[in-house]
Parts: C-alpha cells; structure tokens; sequence
C-alpha cells in the first residue's frame, strides 16, 4: 500500500504543477500533507516536517548565502569579462546563444555546485534571452542538463555517494567514465545546437552589422521595430536588470533610454529581425519567454536598446577585481577541500564580500535588499520540499518504493544488472534525492550483481548515468534557483526538460556500454 501511495503522492504533484493548478511551494506542502493522513499516520505530520527540514536546512542556509555572495560578485563585475565573451561568441544568434548557455554550464559546473551553475548562467545569459524574446525553458532545459552531465565530477556529489556506499575508490569509478561523459556532453552541445536551430527559424532570420563593434567592453545590442529603422543607439539611461538573478546591480532600470539619435556613445552590434519574427507566436513545445507588455518595445518602428552588463553601473567595484576573483577561487577551493562545511563557507565569504566592497551600512543593506526576493523564493521552496522528502522518508514511502522496483527485476537479468542499474538511475534519482538512491537502493542492487558475477564497479559507474535527469527533480534544491532567477514556471521546465534528459542520460548508459565501462 505505500509504494502505491508514495507513487500516486508524486504523480499527483507532478501533474498539478506541470498543468498549474498548484503553485510548486502549494503543491510541495499540501500533497504530502494529505497523503500522510491517508497512509494514517497523519499525527507524526509535524515530526516528519521538523525531520525533514532539519535534513535541509543546511541546504536552504548554503543557497541563501550563495545568492547573496554570487550576487554581490555579479554587482560588482567579477563576472562581466565571461559575460563579455559569452556575447562576443553569440553575436545576438539564437542558435549560437543557446550553444553559449551549454558552453558556460559546463564549465561553471566544474565547480560542483548546481547553484552556482545556475546563478552564473542565467545571469549571464538572461537579458539576451528576454530582449530576444528567446524562450526561457530552452535556457534552463540546457542548463539544467549540461550541469547533471557534469554533476558526476568526483566533489559533485553521485560519484563521492556512490564510492561510499559501496566502499570503492571514487577515482576508479569516475575516470573511466570520462569517455562516456564526455559523450554525455557533446550529446548536450548537439542538443543546444538543434535548439538553437529551432529557436532561430522561429524567430527570424537575424542580421549583423559587425562595423558597428568598436568597444567590445561596452557592446550594445539593439533589436529592431517591425519598421526596421537603423536610427543610432545612443546611451540607456537606465540599467540592463532589475532581473531575478541581479544581473545590472539594480532593481528597476530599464532600456529606456536611446532610441533616437546619432551614431551611440558606445558603438556595439546592431540587430535586425524579420517584421514577421516580432509577432512569431511561442510553440507548444517553446513556451512564452514570460515577456510581458511592460518589456515590449512599444509598437512605433523605433528601436530597442538593451545592454547585458550596464559598464557604469554604481555597483561596478573594478580596483577590487584581483581581491573579489581571489576570494572566489579561495571559497570554491576550500569547498572541494571540505575544509569547512560549505554553508560556513558562503556564509563566511558572503560576509567577507560585502563588508570589503562595501563597507559602508546603506550600501551593504541595499545589495542584501536587492538580492532578497531570489534569497526568498529559494529558501522558502526549500523549505517546502522538505516537508516532501519528510513525510515521503518518514512513512516509509520511499524504503517500500526502493524495495519493490528492486524485486521486480527478473532473476534472468542478473548477468545484466549493471545495465539494469543505468536504466533504474532516471526514475529513481528523479523521484528521490541522491542519498536515497545511493545509499538505500544501490547496495541492494550490487548484491544482486555480484551473486551474477557483476562488478560493483560498473554497478556504481552505471548508476551515474541519470544524473542528467536528476537535475531536473523537484527535490533537488538547486533546480529552485535556477527557474527562480529565470522566471520560469518548475512545470514548464519540468514539461520540456524531461525528453531530452532522459535522452541525454540514455546516450551517458549507452557509451558506457561500447566503450566497455559497463
């Protein structure tokens, strides 16, 4: 009877937030809520919640401080040379803006932290994918699954599990999954190029004026009316963001500001779009990027300006730069180290950043101000699902779930449970955390391997090809910041997400099967 509950509480929650009948935080309360009282054991409610928000609060306390650190380091343009590049490569080009968004994932999740990832990535990426009315959950989708490819790093976490539970070495698990992983991917970057292609032809056919690129440290892009003028850009007035994920250092700002005149105070690339494009209506499959009417250049051909970083922004810190880029290598080596628990680190760094950049109270209040709507949204969703992953641990769901997906295996695929191991990681890592699955279902998995002569070693590299999807689970807090930065609705993500996950994790299993890993 609990495994058929445990699996009715998430379909009944996954199919209420992808059809938005109940927001994620609603849904995440309330569902397991109800299923407790139905299993009857609605009196331990409150032990199971307190249970389960002990287990994430050090969770919720690393995201608050990361948001605020990553925050403060986006104000003051540590990052602004990658966004530079990331722009210089994508040249205002659909097809090249998605490939960018898998090309920068990838390598911010060399750090081993998904929250990070994501605050990086969308800052960076999101005003192109607003001002070109890009869709949102191509951003995330790519995000999302170009990080779970390279979650499986060693300090990423499945790999650290998974050598734990079975008493291995992490390296001979890991490194000969390279090959595989590294197919995993160019699987990913194939998909941001398909992607990419789609998104393009949706939009239009785009056009550059490169001539007009004299100051690569300031660029400017500029998205054309349906009139098409090619009137000069001069400065915006106002700030490229007041986006979610703190992208100019401001919270209203806007590209105001510019669309008449001569040739620009800062030179930058010129876009043209097709008059058809600016009225292209989102694909089922391409949800509405959430522009409302507000950010819509108003209907009279002149043209729109937007910039990705303001360059005179009052946050801008740049004598601090060499101390700022110190402080985070500093932060993200002791985090790999395990010197110190990772919420002490962000919250000492997110301290340590705010007090030298800015040591005056107003300013240092005004940038936590800033930043406390993701702070909010993030930790307040974590706090939700905790009470998913309480009641679903404390009823005994997920033991009963584990335990009857395991027994269902047919005794004649013993010989293949590596296989078998590399198929059950999608559902299972989607549907509970990595602890559960690592911990509670591939022991018993390697058992049952090596009474067939099967190595617990290709148990446990198989057991990392569904990380791709398990980016994507609703227990996964990191998954939270990512949509909250991006404003995109966790079903939405969920819907367009899922498909190409599995595919990617499909192609992780099956390269790990040729090149004889697994």
């Amino acid at each position: 009877m609990l495994t058929i509950l445990g699996f009715a509480m998430i379909a009944t929650f996954l199919v209420l937030i992808m059809t938005k009948k109940m927001s994620p935080i609603a849904a995440l309360v309330l569902i397991p809520a109800l299923f407790c009282v139905a299993v009857g054991q609605g009196a331990k409610l409150g032990d199971y919640v307190i249970d389960g928000v002990g287990n994430l609060a050090p969770t919720a306390a690393m995201l608050m401080f990361a948001i605020v650190y990553f925050g403060v380091m986006i104000d003051v343009g540590l990052f602004d040379p990658i966004v530079r590049a990331i722009l210089r490569f994508c040249k205002a080009d659909p097809m090249r803006i998605v490939v960018g968004t898998a090309v920068l994932a990838a390598i911010v999740s060399l750090d081993g932290d998904g929250s990070t990832t994501f605050m990086i990535t969308v800052s960076a990426m999101y005003p192109l994918y607003k001002r070109l009315k890009m869709s949102l959950v191509v951003m995330t989708g790519v995000a999302a699954t170009a990080n779970g490819v390279m979650n499986t790093l060693p300090w990423g976490g499945p790999t650290a599990r998974a050598a734990t539970a079975l008493k291995l070495d992490a390296s001979e698990i890991f490194v000969p999954m390279i090959p595989a992983l590294a197919v995993g991917l160019l699987a990913v970057f194939l998909l941001a190029y398909v992607l990419g292609l789609r998104e393009r032809k949706r939009l239009g056919v785009l056009t550059l004026d490169e001539a007009l690129v004299r100051e690569p440290e300031r660029e400017t892009v500029t998205v054309g009316g349906s009139g098409g003028r090619s009137g000069g850009a001069a400065a915006a007035d106002g700030t490229s963001g007041g986006t979610g994920a703190g992208t100019s250092g401001g919270s209203g700002g806007g590209a105001a500001g510019g669309r008449t005149g001569g040739a620009g105070t800062g030179g930058g690339v010129r876009l043209r779009k097709n008059p058809a494009a600016l009225s292209a209506p989102a694909s089922p499959e391409f949800p509405s990027s959430g522009t409302t009417d507000a950010d819509r250049t108003e209907d009279t051909g002149e043209e729109e300006e937007f910039k990705g970083l303001d360059p005179n922004r009052p946050t801008l810190r740049p004598k601090l730069y060499w101390f700022n880029a110190g402080l985070t290598v500093a932060l993200l080596t002791a985090m790999i180290m395990e010197l110190m628990p990772i919420p002490v680190l962000f919250l000492l760094g997110a301290a340590l950043a705010l007090t030298v950049n800015f040591p005056h109270m107003p300013d240092q209040r005004a940038r936590i101000a800033a930043h406390a709507d993701n702070v909010l949204n993030v930790s307040g969703m974590v706090f939700a699902a905790a009470v998913f992953t309480g009641v679903l641990t404390g009823t005994g769901m997920v033991e009963h779930m584990a335990d009857w997906v395991v027994g269902a295996v047919p005794d004649a695929m013993g010989p293949h449970m590596a296989i078998v191991t590399g198929l059950l990681s999608l559902p299972l890592t989607y549907f509970m955390s990595n602890d559960g699955f690592y911990f509670g279902v591939v022991p018993v998995l390697a058992e049952a391997g090596a009474a067939h002569g099967v190595s617990p070693l290709e148990i446990a590299r198989a057991s990392l090809a569904g990380q791709a999807l398990h980016m994507s689970s609703p227990l996964v807090p990191a998954v939270y910041v990512l949509v909250g930065m991006a404003k995109v609705e966790f079903g939405d993500h969920t819907r367009f997400t899922v498909k190409w996950a599995v595919l990617t994790s499909l192609v992780v299993l099956g390269a790990g099967i040729l090149f004889g890993t697994i």
